[in-house]
């Protein structure tokens, strides 16, 4: 099936590629892994209205975020009507890889999402929702359904910015640690036990991520899931 990327011709057909390609299936798209690169085709009647339209992803291509990834190319059909689009695509090592960094590059990598959160603040991209579903882990978090994802005139950036700093500092929070105990503590609701966490740091005003990764560096995980589930 021919597809238009950025002016040029491309082939992919979504309906006979190989199974082993496939990532996923939702109410909205089908997913595909083709190289280093993730091809997601936009369902002809997906189950939802569909936050991501041709003109907001020529707009986020050209953002450059590292950890919130966004599309990087708009596919459209032979009639130029918008398909899908393409994302970079970042292998899933697992939370391991993340939770072991060390202080250091902990701090890192919570300042290369707040650079990113910057750049989306600037272009008005609002950020709708996270999901540890769509977060992959390699030696850091990468954040990768821009489908949540909008872009909204009505708010000036500062206000954009502050809405997705608080988004992501509470889901840095929450996917660390369900993560973490739905591998380690299965018979600990994990859901229950990560939103606990999180009333935990708005009640005591911790509310930066940096301090969650302090105070776990200064227990260890297991140690500061572990005292938590013993009250």
């Amino acid at each position: 099936m021919q597809f238009f990327e950025n002016g040029k011709k491309v082939r992919y057909n979504p309906y006979n590629m190989r199974r082993d390609k496939k990532l996923g299936s939702g109410l909205e798209v089908d997913v595909y892994q083709v190289g280093d690169e993730v091809v997601k085709f936009i369902k002809r009647y997906p189950g939802k209205k569909i936050l991501l339209d041709k003109n907001s992803i020529e707009k986020m291509r050209v953002i450059g975020t590292k950890r919130i990834l966004l599309p990087t190319t708009v596919l459209l059909d032979k009639k130029h009507e918008f398909r899908g689009y393409k994302m970079d695509y970042v292998e899933n090592i697992g939370i391991d890889s993340y939770i072991s960094l060390n202080k250091e590059d902990l701090v890192k990598e919570n300042s290369l999402f707040k650079e990113d959160l910057t750049k989306l603040s600037d272009e008005k991209v609002l950020i709708e929702d996270l999901s540890h579903e769509n977060t992959s882990y390699h030696n850091g978090i990468y954040l990768i359904d821009p489908g949540s994802c909008k872009i909204d005139n009505d708010l000036d950036s500062n206000q954009v910015f502050g809405i997705n700093l608080e988004l992501v500092n509470h889901y840095l929070i929450y996917s660390v640690l369900r993560n973490y105990v739905l591998n380690k503590y299965q018979e600990v609701d994990s859901y229950r036990f990560s939103r606990e966490v999180n009333k935990e740091y708005n009640n005591s005003g911790k509310n930066d991520v940096l301090e969650f990764f302090d105070d776990i560096k200064e227990e260890n995980l297991s140690e500061f899931v572990e005292n938590r589930i013993k009250h």
